[in-house]
C-alpha cells in the first residue's frame, strides 16, 4: 500500500510541477513576445526570445522541484503516522486510534466503546 500512496503523490506533485511550470513559461512567451503589455515597464526588444524563456522554464520547474518537495515530506510524514498508530493501537479503550474520524471510516475502523 505505501508503494501505491507514493507513486500517487509524485504522479500528483509531478503534475503539479508541470502545470506551474507551463503557466509561468506561457506568461513569458507573452511577455516577451509583445502580447502582454506591463504597465510602467520598459522590456527591450528581443530578435530570439526562446532562449530566455527556455531558461525561465528550467528555473521555474527547479523552485516547483524545491517546493513540491516540501509537501510530499508533509504526505510521507502523514502515512507513517497513519502506519504507526494501525500498529501500536488496537482500537480499544486502552489504546484507542488516534487517526481522524474520517480515516477510521474510510479504513473501517472504530473506537471501541465502554
Amino acid at each position: 500500500m505505501s508503494v501505491c500512496v507514493s507513486q500517487v503523490t509524485d504522479f500528483l506533485l509531478f503534475l503539479g510541477k508541470l502545470m506551474i511550470t507551463a503557466g509561468v513559461v506561457a506568461l513569458a512567451f507573452f511577455v516577451f513576445d509583445g502580447q502582454v503589455i506591463i504597465p510602467e515597464t520598459k522590456l527591450p526588444t528581443l530578435n530570439y526570445y526562446l532562449l530566455p524563456v527556455i531558461i525561465i522554464a528550467v528555473g521555474t520547474y527547479f523552485i516547483a522541484c524545491l517546493f513540491f518537495n516540501v509537501y510530499a515530506m508533509a504526505v510521507d510524514t502523514l502515512f507513517l503516522c497513519f502506519l504507526e498508530d494501525c500498529e501500536r493501537n488496537d482500537g480499544s479503550l486502552e489504546k484507542p486510534y488516534f487517526m481522524s474520524k474520517s480515516l477510521m471510516k474510510v479504513l473501517h475502523k472504530k473506537n471501541k466503546k465502554d
